[in-house]
């Protein structure tokens, strides 16, 4: 979800109202999402690792973000989908955490599950994962061992990678999990990012003859 700060400087809007623009857009394609497609999971990167290295004021800016996205009621009473926050929560308030627990606990049986990344690095989660492993003292190291402890156990790795803004690099995002993922970038700003734009996304996967390596 890349391109929420460049928006605010060519609409010249605040950062504020770019990021929670932003946010609200996660909210309308995952609806959209879910609805349109026979998809059991989706997942965003809202914040990474590195991203924690920047000003205070964008740190403070970011969670105060957060904050007004798990405040909105009227955006997430609605949801028919459950929401999973991934990733090291220790640099947030003691109320943003609180109300992320409560999202946690409010999900229901829905099918569907949008999880939402937050200060997570794909480097640190192969490495807890393997120290978590020695830990378990596993006798053997296999890919399965490794699999079952990353952050992401339990959810299947994904097909599609799409990253707005115009940047073609992944980040640090979910390194172990998109060995085999089909990449698509766009030069769209995050909030610009329109259905259409997901669908045309969508309907050149469907062309692609995948291998996984074969």
């Amino acid at each position: 979800m890349d391109g929420n700060n460049r928006w605010s400087k060519q609409y010249n809007h605040s950062q504020f109202d770019a990021y929670t623009k932003g946010a609200k857009n996660l909210i309308k394609l995952t609806n959209h999402l879910f609805e349109t497609y026979n998809l059991r999971y989706i997942s965003a990167f809202a914040l990474s690792n590195k991203n924690l290295k920047r000003s205070p004021d964008i740190i403070k800016l970011l969670k105060n973000v957060l904050k007004y996205f798990l405040d909105d009621q009227k955006l997430l009473s609605k949801r028919k989908f459950n929401i999973v926050f991934k990733g090291d929560m220790s640099f947030l308030d003691k109320y943003i955490i609180a109300k992320i627990n409560n999202i946690h606990s409010s999900n229901k049986k829905f099918k569907n599950t949008l999880v939402i990344f937050i200060n997570y690095s794909g480097k640190l989660d192969l490495i807890n994962s393997i120290n978590n492993s020695l830990l378990n003292n596993k006798k053997k190291f296999t890919l399965k061992t490794l699999q079952n402890n990353l952050s992401t156990s339990g959810i299947p790795d994904p097909d599609l990678l799409i990253r707005t803004g115009g940047f073609q690099r992944i980040s640090d995002y979910m390194l172990y999990q998109i060995s085999f993922t089909e990449l698509m970038f766009s030069k769209k700003l995050w909030p610009d990012f329109q259905k259409r734009d997901l669908d045309n996304c969508i309907n050149k996967y469907n062309k692609i003859e995948r291998k996984f390596g074969q």
